[in-house]
């Protein structure tokens, strides 16, 4: 994500109903100062209004505590008053999400910024193929078009037939194997469409890199009925920045759900999660 330095906060904000009911409650004022907090971490995040340290990982009540230098009773009354005013919502996995974001935010600024770290990912993961195909992609005048790097990726991922054979014989004769391996394909087509509808994977992720059939799709919308999209755009956005490939992505989705369980954060007392997060920001 693209770094967000500013937030906007109306002038009118005090006049707000909400607000006002808000600073008549006891510790009325802390949950005002707790809110505007939430509301720059969520800028910071840059995700619409979503407030996490990574897309696995959400922030704890103590975290929470420890980094806004608030007691923690006063960051779990903050977070249930500030839910029942509807100011934020909070899913089963403790993601914290600011409510009508656009208010606070200029999103066309943001999906600006957005678009143009997505390409800039999209550019790291092709030169980093393409740096693997043997292509010096680092020599001095480049090309930095992401349009042409998908290209020169195609060209010397899928070589034309007329450039690997060495003359009109071999093509013909190529050409001729192809064809028979169409038609054989179309006549296993017509026996068993049913068992290729089950085997054929379509892409999904924001980088159509996460391969997944029909039936690995349906049960893991099973298995992850709340946040089965986050775990597949967590996958892809893995794959595009590292060029790591997978024998099956269904398969990893389920291993990493299971070592999320294993390493998920166990409360403590304050003082070991300052421990906790002084090690995730290093």
């Amino acid at each position: 994500m693209a770094d967000i330095k500013w937030i906007k906060l109306s002038v009118e904000m005090f006049d707000d109903e909400k607000i006002k009911l808000i600073r008549s409650m006891p510790e009325g004022n802390a949950i005002i100062v707790v809110w505007i907090q939430l509301l720059s971490l969520a800028g910071k995040t840059n995700d619409s209004g979503m407030i996490y340290i990574a897309r696995h990982m959400a922030y704890s009540e103590e975290m929470l505590a420890t980094i806004f230098n608030h007691p923690l009773n006063v960051i779990r009354l903050a977070l249930q008053t500030l839910q029942s005013f509807g100011l934020i919502e909070v899913n089963p996995e403790g993601v914290i999400n600011i409510s009508n974001w656009e208010k606070h935010q200029s999103t066309d600024k943001m999906a600006r910024m957005k678009e143009q770290a997505r390409i800039r990912q999209q550019k790291h993961y092709y030169r980093n193929r393409l740096r693997e195909l043997g292509v010096n992609v680092d020599e001095e005048g480049f090309t930095d078009d992401l349009d042409k790097l998908k290209e020169l990726f195609n060209e010397h991922e899928e070589p034309n037939v007329r450039q690997t054979l060495p003359n009109a014989l071999e093509v013909r004769s190529k050409k001729e194997e192809v064809r028979s391996k169409k038609i054989e394909g179309r006549s296993k087509k017509d026996i068993a469409p049913a068992v290729e509808n089950k085997t054929r994977k379509t892409k999904h992720g924001e980088f159509d890199n996460v391969l997944l059939t029909d039936d690995e799709l349906a049960k893991l919308k099973e298995r992850f009925p709340n946040d089965l999209q986050q775990r597949i755009e967590r996958l892809s956005d893995y794959v595009a920045s590292t060029g790591k490939a997978y024998k099956s992505h269904y398969a990893t989705i389920i291993s990493w759900a299971k070592k999320d369980t294993v390493q998920q954060p166990k409360k403590q007392v304050n003082s070991d999660w300052e421990k906790e997060m002084q090690e995730l920001m290093e």
